[in-house]
């Protein structure tokens, strides 16, 4: 974990931050900010508004992420976590969105302006959120976010299974 990776594999960490930024709802939460300055080609540029993946894909992509990349201990630990890193970022957007939605103020349907505004900042933080994990992830890295690297780190480190008796 204290040397570089080869460039290959910081290359590879970037994909799991590249797909949770292509299937999560960012684009759909910057736009009514977007809408409301008269600037609504701006949302062809927004990861995640126009490529819709199956909603059955987060739940594959993280299954076989989990089960593959992560608990392979044949690949490198530095590719593992960012895997995680990236399945736990997409998950934690989807948790905010779906408790968000049982504040009446700010519901993801009203057309107010706290609601905006917070949906907007939701989508802005987690775009530079998942940034700074690529730029992490190419300069050889390992990015430090409150709660999501402990919780990344404590599913990729080796932990001894206990075999049953039978």
């Amino acid at each position: 974990m204290a040397e570089r990776p080869e460039w290959w594999w910081r290359t590879l960490a970037c994909i799991p931050y590249l797909i949770s930024l292509q299937i999560s709802d960012v684009g759909f939460y910057v736009q009514p900010f977007l809408e409301k300055y008269d600037a609504i080609d701006m949302i062809k540029f927004i990861p995640g508004a126009l490529t819709r993946w199956p909603s059955w894909f987060f739940m594959l992509y993280c299954y076989l992420g989990c089960k593959f990349v992560v608990e392979n201990k044949k690949l490198p630990h530095y590719f593992r976590f960012h895997v995680m890193m990236g399945i736990l970022l997409e998950s934690a957007l989807q948790i905010i969105g779906i408790t968000s939605n049982f504040f009446p103020l700010i519901h993801s349907n009203s057309k107010g302006r706290l609601g905006m505004y917070y949906w907007m900042a939701i989508g802005f933080v987690y775009i530079c959120l998942l940034l700074e994990c690529i730029r992490c992830a190419l300069a050889g890295v390992y990015p430090q976010i409150p709660f999501v690297t402990d919780a990344a780190s404590i599913h990729t480190f080796e932990t001894t299974k206990v075999k049953r008796k039978r």
